[in-house]
């Protein structure tokens, strides 16, 4: 793993984890691009809430464009996606939002076990351990991030038993970079096709909270068909 001469510092290290998370996932969940998971389509629907969110933590719980997680002026996560009507998917988009911004806050705190990244992921399961592998890479190599990191092209699928949701998006990292620690010198590389990739996360609904922790992680590099244009 080098992520620091990388221009995409994730995607080095989720090609890796990617062994890993087919050896705990089961193999059987599918190929991560039709938004459902298993017992989905036995799971009943919610009804679409009318309500729109306003900005707030307490307000709107699942509204991804809000957010308790302080990151660096430096570091800019832009979520182009759509507020989901249905408050169950709209909660679980926030969450896949939360964890990504957690991912972000314990790279900055160097930190693989930054309680602000365990309080958003499901303890022992993938998303935790890519989580784990990616920091610690990048700790080894004595780097943090910059730049901007974008979401798009969002999916949730139906909520199945009532606390588990699929959650798909794609990842444009061609202005995102890795940034020394001790010079602060910004390793600037250019666009290519690792720079496009498609996350899917599985989210699962808190039993004592309404908060959506990601449980299961799958990446897809070089996601240019999917991702780019």
């Amino acid at each position: 793993m080098r992520p620091t001469r990388s221009a995409v510092p994730l995607a080095a290290v989720a090609a890796a984890v990617a062994l890993l998370v087919s050896g705990c996932g089961g193999g059987e969940d599918g190929d991560g691009k039709s938004g459902k998971i298993d017992g989905a389509e036995d799971a009943g629907k919610k009804s679409p809430s009318a309500e729109s969110s306003s900005p707030g933590k307490e307000d709107a719980p699942g509204d991804f464009r809000t957010s308790d997680i302080e990151l660096p002026d430096d570091l800019e996560l832009v979520f182009d996606w759509d507020q989901p009507s249905d408050p169950d998917k709209a909660a679980a988009l926030a969450g896949a939002a939360d964890y990504m911004r957690a991912l972000m806050h314990s790279t900055m705190k160097q930190d693989p076990k930054d309680p602000v990244l365990a309080k958003h992921v499901v303890p022992l399961q993938t998303a935790q351990e890519y989580a784990t592998l990616l920091i610690k890479a990048r700790i080894k190599d004595g780097v943090t991030v910059t730049g901007k990191d974008r979401y798009y092209r969002e999916k949730v699928g139906d909520v199945a038993d009532g606390h588990l949701a699929e959650v798909s998006f794609c990842v444009d990292q061609s202005d995102f970079f890795a940034k020394e620690i001790k010079s602060g010198k910004v390793l600037h590389t250019e666009e290519s096709a690792s720079s496009y990739m498609r996350y899917t996360l599985v989210m699962d609904k808190a039993k004592d909270s309404a908060l959506w922790r990601a449980r299961t992680f799958q990446y897809e590099g070089k996601a240019v068909k999917q991702c780019k244009g």
